[in-house]
């Protein structure tokens, strides 16, 4: 390891800078050069430095475009030091080596992320002299240290000073993983806002053509965020990234108490966050619980009065299945839910979920040792901010993109039969086939009114028969005791046959809400009005594979 003589320093981000570079003078006699407001900042605090136009003898040119850009800058970062001939071509062009290299870039995402930010004021942002001198440093990481996040200062002072001024090789090449990662971010983060801009620019006088989300090339980078105590299943690995380019999402929420989250906590998590992104839109000032396992709800209720009679409506569509369920609320949760969960009914429950706890109800909870409590705080807020992510999905050496599916429930009301629905009874279809949307399809969802809210009776899911998913629907609900006498039910599912509809007018169900478009749908709407039921299209498919 041979110490470090001279170093580069033009850094944005001026966290820590004068400190760390009055240690590099004072203990270890290394040479600066610098250059803009970094070099200004420097002079105020009275540490010597070498300008880099000095050094190159080349002015800044261009308002500041053109200050590093030179051989005598780059030559002497990229030379290799064990090389005869790069040696002898230093001392032709009087290049000198340069052994460190401070520098982080210009805020391009933090910039973007303004609403007032025009295109042109943006192109400025885009750094070109750092990226330049950190990629040139960090290829050479075998002899150059290169620091482009102000957090390492002290990592790097702590290595010179007990190696006498140098830096170990892993440490050197760690620091240069971090800038080709830092770059890839970078990069990527410019590359999906000038496609952005180019779509919506280009495409708006088309609404048929939009590309923001799918571009040509779809750029995404993603920092790890938590390791998980095992993937899917306990011989896999599994851990949790974050989307880097994401504001809102997953990554915001807090543990507040319990086990670390597991991989498949994650996915139970996720499809519930959804759900309550998709019921609170139309019940911000109402109560929602939703009940989930493996992806899929087993219980959902929506109370206009009180959180407690929604968790016990949610509660009881199901109460098997919300052994070991991810519980989640989109209000913040009070001691009487809290006691009623853990208390009364004394369910084992993996991970409760809600924007904020009641302090004496977080008590509760965590008397419970294993339960994760988690706060997602706005999140429910933040509805637009989600609905712009795209959805990803792997499959085997790649991934279908798409994006989420946040439109209106109904697309067009059809009442189809000679029985028409009331208000209730529409609003409980809709809040039914809502359900049936995050069950796995073919799904099915028996729901019924009462006099403060809505709530499910029966959840059938991820059935390929679509008569089997009702069968199954009507099975569950008769299981724990619910009379589907005077039901509704929701169905993804079209019914190429009445078999399904018939079905479900067995056990009592007064109207069926689905998406229409069969081929036989007028087979189906005869059978109806024979049974005297209401049909109704909303021309909306809600398929979740």
């Amino acid at each position: 390891m041979q110490p470090i003589n001279r170093a580069l320093v033009s850094v944005f981000d001026k966290t820590g800078l004068v400190d760390f570079a009055r240690q590099l003078v004072e203990d270890f006699h290394i040479e600066l050069l610098s250059t803009g407001g970094t070099a200004r900042k420097l002079e105020e605090a009275g540490i010597p430095y070498t300008k880099v136009s000095d050094y190159t003898g080349s002015p800044e040119m261009f308002d500041g475009r053109v200050k590093t850009l030179h051989p005598r800058i780059h030559g002497g970062l990229l030379m290799r030091r064990d090389n005869p001939k790069d040696v002898s071509d230093a001392e032709k062009f009087n290049v000198q080596p340069i052994d460190l290299v401070v520098c982080n870039l210009y805020p391009f995402n933090e910039v973007i992320a303004k609403a007032e930010t025009s295109l042109e004021e943006a192109i400025e942002m885009i750094d070109i002299g750092g990226p330049t001198q950190i990629r040139a440093a960090a290829k050479s990481f075998p002899s150059v240290t290169v620091i482009s996040d102000p957090s390492k200062y002290d990592i790097v002072l702590q290595e010179m000073h007990a190696n006498k001024g140098a830096v170990s090789d892993k440490t050197r090449m760690e620091l240069a993983q971090q800038v080709f990662a830092t770059m890839a971010l970078y990069d990527a983060t410019i590359a999906n806002y000038l496609g952005r801009t180019y779509s919506e620019k280009y495409n708006s006088m088309d609404p048929s053509v939009d590309e923001t989300q799918f571009p040509e090339l779809l750029v995404k980078l993603y920092q790890k965020v938590q390791k998980c105590r095992y993937g899917e299943n306990w011989e896999q690995k599994g851990y949790y990234y974050r989307d880097t380019t994401a504001t809102a999402g997953l990554q915001n929420l807090t543990q507040l108490h319990g086990k670390a989250i597991s991989f498949n906590n994650w996915l139970d998590i996720d499809s519930c966050i959804q759900v309550l992104l998709d019921f609170d839109q139309d019940h911000s000032k109402h109560y929602v619980c939703s009940i989930f396992k493996h992806t899929t709800p087993n219980g959902l209720a929506v109370d206009y009065q009180s959180q407690l009679e929604a968790t016990k409506r949610a509660f009881s569509c199901d109460p098997l299945s919300a052994f070991g369920g991810i519980w989640g609320f989109n209000q913040r949760l009070t001691k009487e839910v809290a006691e009623y969960v853990i208390l009364e009914k004394k369910v084992f429950v993996e991970v409760l979920l809600a924007p904020s706890f009641d302090a004496d109800a977080l008590e509760i909870l965590k008397t419970k040792d294993n339960l994760r409590v988690v706060q997602f705080d706005d999140l429910l807020k933040k509805r637009e901010e989600c609905y712009d992510l795209p959805e990803i999905r792997s499959v085997v050496g790649g991934v279908l993109v798409q994006d989420y599916d946040w439109l209106p429930i109904i697309k067009q009301w059809e009442t189809k039969t000679e029985r028409n629905v009331t208000d209730r009874e529409k609003e409980a279809l809709i809040f039914a086939y809502r359900a049936c949307k995050w069950a796995k399809s073919n799904s099915a969802v028996f729901a019924r009114e009462y006099d403060t809210g809505v709530y499910t009776l029966g959840i059938g899911a991820g059935q390929q028969s679509r008569v089997h998913v009702v069968k199954l629907a009507i099975s569950k609900a008769e299981e724990f005791g619910h009379d589907l006498k005077d039901s509704v039910m929701g169905t993804d599912s079209f019914f190429p046959f009445p078999d399904g509809l018939v079905a479900a007018a067995e056990v009592g169900c007064k109207a069926i809400l689905n998406p229409g478009g069969s081929m036989r749908d007028n087979l189906v709407i005869e059978k109806a009005n024979e049974l005297k039921i209401s049909l109704a299209f909303c021309g909306k498919r809600v398929f979740r594979h």
